[in-house]
This record gives structure tokens, sequence and C-alpha cells, in this order.
């Protein structure tokens, strides 16, 4: 008797806060007026629940019928469609991200994407062919950050010298 009274007021008090979730969710989303977004571009870091191609592009690419349900073409992804991070730029008001990894034809004038399927947060020793671990994990998503940083500011300081001999 005792067991399903606790049962009973786990269950009200399980109803009652996703009562409350859904009513807050309600109250943000119906707000008419949402503030334009001022960031100019998305780095993301992670695995394959926001891996844009990364794992396709340094490994065998990724084959039918990934990416047919919305991209209606292969496209590098383990999934049919969009990702949590192209609902995020979506809303944004960004473009999806370009893989880091997938050079060819990026535009990383509004960020970059270093996530690859497989990825974890600490170095394995195992490798992509044993066990399906990715060797990019969080430090090494970190590293080639740092590299497109540095090649970037480079890359922008030697377009800036050309313009100043050019006149």
């Amino acid at each position: 008797m005792k067991n399903n009274l606790e049962r009973a007021k786990l269950m009200v008090s399980s109803t009652v806060f996703s009562w409350l979730l859904l009513c807050l969710f309600a109250v943000t989303t119906s707000v008419s007026v949402q503030p334009t977004c001022t960031f100019p571009a998305i780095y993301n870091f992670g695995d394959s629940n926001s891996d844009t191609g990364g794992i396709s592009a340094a490994f065998e690419p990724i084959r039918d019928p990934y990416g047919q349900g919305f991209f209606h073409r292969p496209a590098g992804r383990d999934s049919d469609g969009r990702l949590t991070i192209d609902f995020i730029a979506e809303r944004l008001g960004l473009p999806y991200l370009s893989a880091y990894l997938n050079s060819l034809g990026s535009n990383f004038r509004h960020g970059a994407n270093f996530a690859t399927g497989g990825s974890t947060i600490r170095r394995q020793n195992e490798t992509i062919f044993q066990y399906g671990i990715s060797p990019f994990s969080l430090d090494m998503q970190i590293a080639q950050f740092d590299q497109f940083k540095a090649r970037s500011a480079l890359l922008f300081t030697q377009s800036q010298l050309r313009l100043l001999v050019d006149l």
C-alpha cells in the first residue's frame, strides 16, 4: 500500500513537472518578435549527432540512402536528414555548416564544423577500423580549430597587405 502511494505521488509530481515544462515551452515559443541573431558564425565540435560530413571526408564517403530524405543526394552524414546543428543554423539565419575536413566546395565564412562521427571526449587507443571510434577526439577538434583560426588570420592579413600594395 505504501509503495503504491509513493508511486502515485511520483506520477503526480512527474505530470506536474511535465505540464510546467510544456507551459514554459509554449510561452517562450509563442513570443512573436524574436531578436535577430548577431552571431556571424558558428563553430561546432562533437560526434555523429552533429557531423555534417567530416568522417565521410576523412575516410570512405557515406553512401545512399543517407542524405536522400532532405538533401536528395548523399550528404556525407550518418543521417537521412538535418541534424540539430542544422536547425540551430536555420534559426540563426546562417547557412548549414561545412565540415572542416571537407574543404572542397566548402564555404567557411559563417563557421565550420569540426565534429566527426565516432568521436570521443578523450583520445582512445582503438582505431575507427577496429571499433568505429574516430581519431578526431575533442582535443584533436580543438587543435584543428586553432589551426583554422591561425590560417584564417594569416589569409586575412595577406589579403589586407595586397590591398595596401594595390593602392
